[in-house]
């Protein structure tokens, strides 16, 4: 018991602190309180009166909710509270009532609270968030909106976003969303309503909805951060308007990294590499000393065939981690100096492309550099040591067979040959077939090896066993767009695919060309300018550029063309559309 009493004595010391300073006429914190309390209680000044009243109200009633009689404390701290209109009192009232389950006492006390101090916010708030913990959703709206009211108006828009989890509180995504949509129905011309109530849509599993009210909000501020993050979490509703309204946001505000990274990797999730690369580009510039900015700067250049640029890039990035503490994981090293290789290789310089791999200790390396010295080795002509190479890469899980039948693969495919490549492949699909990218490859690899119709009926078995495989629906419906037969099949096929992937642009690319193919070439330049914003690739350049072509606007059809064919001189849609158009360079 004697612990019992100084815990209780230690709680009531913090408490008779705060509620000193509400006392009439305090004007500092006594240091002794409990030893100077009798002193009060015989000095006749009305402030230590009151004091002392307070003292024993507050001492009765913590030493009875500590020792199991809440009931008693509950009526002790409520009266005196009343009695001296102490915020404090009736708040600890009504927290020792909550904490016997009584939920309706607890409101008896706030109503007390309301009733005495009618301009006070707190016992506002608590008045919402009981009447909501209690079910009673109609009363809770008016609660609300009065707390809404008392709030001096330059710190509304903070209450209101506050407010989000008083709402997720009253049940369901629709029950909560409800009481949302009621309560700040005066208020919806203050845009972090509508991001109140996006966040409430998003939970209840509308993205779409969830896209709209963010959008809203960020057109009415678009410097507004919790905006932009739900923008961000309901980002494939519609990338290509998000990425104009992030735009905004981060000229608003340039020093904002992290939204910025975040909306470059929900970019690269998206496969819209030409809006990672430029964000990428402008973060580098504003936060120079981060790292890993300088490392997908650099993988995203090795994508666009900028190897000099990326090379820059990369080195940066390595120079910057040998400062950093802790050290950069040995993942991301490695992943540096292949990227390094790559860059070398790009420009034809096999002998820099393997030092840097070097860099790598050896107990350190992965399939990674593995493949990539393999592929150094290959594209020397030296193909059987590269498959060598790879025999020593260990087998002994399915997913390290699954690996090796993958590298050994592309092994074959860099040496242009692709019937081995698509054998290797296929060995594998008694064990690997139910796995949709396993599957998947294989598909494409029967197709470069000479063999349509296999591909076209493995992809049409990848979608009966994976009907939210994105990528099934897009090769298939632009193979049948691109032999410019079954037309209304392939378009079927090419709009699931963009509702499974909203703005991607390979997929936004397939559905030009399908476009292309049915003769409807206004809406097919419109759909090819937004894939090739999106991700400046050389075959959507191609496409782009035919249908340009097609269209009579034959200077920007050639310099886009030609910029392709400078970028990639042998991918087959680029040299396809130069036949096509009759155009050499």
């Amino acid at each position: 018991m004697r612990l019992a009493v100084f815990a209780v004595a230690f709680v009531f010391t913090a408490w008779a602190s705060q509620a000193y300073a509400e006392a009439p006429g305090a004007t500092a914190k006594p240091g002794k309180i409990a030893e100077r309390a009798s002193e009060f209680v015989n000095d006749e000044r009305p402030d230590a009166q009151d004091l002392a009243r307070w003292f024993y109200a507050v001492l009765a009633g913590e030493i009875a909710a500590h020792t199991g009689h809440p009931g008693t404390a509950y009526a002790e701290l409520l009266k005196a509270a009343r009695d001296l209109h102490s915020e404090a009192l009736f708040q600890r009232a009504a927290e020792i009532a909550l904490t016997a389950g009584a939920p309706q006492q607890a409101l008896d006390a706030v109503n007390a609270w309301r009733a005495d101090q009618p301009d006070s916010l707190k016992a506002q708030s608590w008045t919402a968030q009981l009447l909501v913990a209690l079910g009673r959703d109609t009363d809770a709206v008016r609660a609300v909106s009065r707390l809404i009211a008392l709030t001096p108006q330059p710190q509304r828009p903070k209450t209101i976003l506050s407010l989000a989890e008083l709402f997720a509180r009253a049940g369901d995504g629709p029950s909560a969303l409800e009481l949302a949509k009621k309560a700040l129905a005066p208020y919806e011309s203050i845009p972090e309503s509508s991001v109140v109530i996006g966040q409430l849509y998003a939970r209840a599993g509308s993205a779409s909805a969830a896209f709209d009210r963010a959008s809203r909000a960020l057109v009415a501020d678009p410097g507004m951060r919790e905006a932009a993050e739900l923008l961000l979490r309901t980002y494939t509703a519609d990338p290509g308007r998000a990425d104009q309204l992030l735009a905004q946001y981060v000229t608003a505000k340039p020093a904002d990294a992290d939204l910025r990274m975040a909306w470059i990797q929900a970019a690269l999730g998206q496969q819209r590499d030409g809006i990672a690369l430029t964000q990428t580009e402008a973060l580098s510039k504003v936060k120079p000393d981060v790292p890993d900015i300088w490392l997908v700067l650099g993988s995203l250049q090795l994508r666009q065939d900028q190897p000099v640029q990326a090379q820059s890039a990369i080195l940066r990035y390595l120079s910057l981690v040998a400062k950093s503490k802790p050290a950069a994981p040995p993942a991301a090293v490695e992943r540096a100096y292949v990227a390094l290789s790559d860059a070398a290789l790009q420009q034809g310089d096999y002998p820099q492309a393997a030092r840097w791999l070097e860099y790598v200790p050896t107990d350190q390396r992965t399939i990674v550099t593995i493949l990539q010295q393999a592929t150094i080795l290959v594209r020397q002509g030296k193909l059987q040591a590269g498959l060598s190479l790879l025999e020593k890469l260990p087998a002994a899980t399915a997913q390290q067979q699954r690996e090796q039948l993958l590298a050994r693969a592309q092994l074959y495919r860099t040496a242009k040959q692709d019937g081995k490549a698509y054998a290797v492949l296929a060995s594998g699909l008694p064990q690997f077939g139910t796995d949709p990218d396993y599957a998947y490859e294989t598909a494409m690899m029967a197709e470069k090896s000479g063999q349509p119709r296999e591909m076209q009926k493995m992809l049409r078995k990848l979608i009966a066993d994976h009907p939210h495989y994105q990528p099934a629906y897009n090769a298939l419906g632009y193979t049948l767009a691109d032999e410019g037969r079954q037309l209304p099949e392939a378009m079927k096929l090419i709009a699931q695919a963009l509702k499974l992937s909203p703005g991607n642009p390979f997929v936004l690319d397939s559905l030009g060309w399908a476009q292309f193919r049915m003769g409807h070439l206004k809406q097919a330049a419109a759909t090819l300018e937004q894939a090739f914003a999106a991700r400046p690739d050389p075959e959507i350049a191609a496409h782009l550029a035919e249908v340009l072509w097609k269209r009579g606007d034959k200077a920007r059809a050639r310099a886009i063309l030609r910029q392709a064919f400078e970028r990639a001189p042998r991918d087959g849609g680029v040299q396809a559309a130069m036949q096509r158009m009759g155009v050499q360079f």
